[in-house]
């Protein structure tokens, strides 16, 4: 295991389960100190304790995203116990939901923009003024979903392509202070609690065979996969990188 991120200190949102977790762990196990975000305390706990017994340095922060209030109040006490330096953030956190224009209703329409699109807004304005002081990096994450339509999915499709579109303005803004600002859009990983909500809402072995055939590379992506680009992303290694979108979707999006 290397040491690239010794001495960082990262925030991951949607860090308690999932993907959060996995990249939480593995920036922790390459020496950056955590804070951990999540709207679920017991979990955020529980993750908390398990990467604290793998000697990780890590704060755990119960926070909903979507509240402006609560975002500001949360950075200013994290960035405070990181005296003042932020180094990486992964707005991780999102949610979905299915419905057409015409069958979701505007709470779960504002919902979904609220969580996915204000979140990542919310906690990129208050990282901001704490990573000025030597350069950092934000990865925000979209989705082959906000490049590509997908049935039922007005809501979540919309918010990911505005995250995508902020990314790319936020690195217009940011790079020339030594910020790096990038995105993640990944396709169908089965692993993962959005993945088997995805896959919940019709399991028939046709429907599976026709998912499938979206994908030239014949599978469903793995956590790690997509846990190995955000790190290349977030490490020196990807210092010429910002205002990208990195599609790891396994070759759906270029069919």
């Amino acid at each position: 295991m290397s040491h690239r991120f010794q001495g960082k200190k990262a925030v991951i949102t949607g860090a308690a389960t999932g993907m959060g977790y996995d990249i939480a762990r593995r920036l922790g196990m390459e020496g950056a100190s955590l804070a951990l975000l999540d709207v679920n305390e017991a979990a955020l706990l529980n993750a908390a304790q398990a990467l604290s017994a793998h000697g990780i340095v890590v704060k755990a922060y119960q926070l909903d995203v979507s509240n402006p209030q609560a975002v500001s109040n949360t950075f200013s006490k994290l960035i405070e116990e990181f005296s003042g330096v932020l180094d990486i953030l992964i707005n991780n956190a999102g949610i979905a939901d299915f419905g057409s224009v015409e069958t979701t209703e505007p709470e779960t329409w504002n919902s979904v923009m609220s969580v996915n699109v204000n979140g990542t807004y919310l906690c990129a304005k208050l990282a901001l003024p704490a990573m000025k002081q030597r350069g950092g990096t934000i990865i925000n994450f979209g989705s082959i979903a906000g490049m590509v339509g997908i049935p039922n999915m007005a809501a979540y499709c919309t918010s990911k392509a505005a995250v995508i579109g902020l990314t790319k303005q936020m690195a217009v803004d940011y790079s020339k202070l030594g910020i790096r600002v990038n995105c993640i859009c990944p396709g169908m990983i089965a692993d993962t609690d959005m993945g088997r909500q995805i896959l919940a809402t019709d399991e028939s072995e046709d429907m599976m065979i026709k998912r499938l055939s979206k994908y030239p590379i014949g599978r469903f992506g793995k956590p790690e996969e997509i846990v190995a680009v955000v790190l290349f992303l977030a490490s020196d290694e990807a210092s010429f990188i910002c205002g990208s979108t990195f599609t790891v979707d396994g070759g759906m999006t270029a069919l």
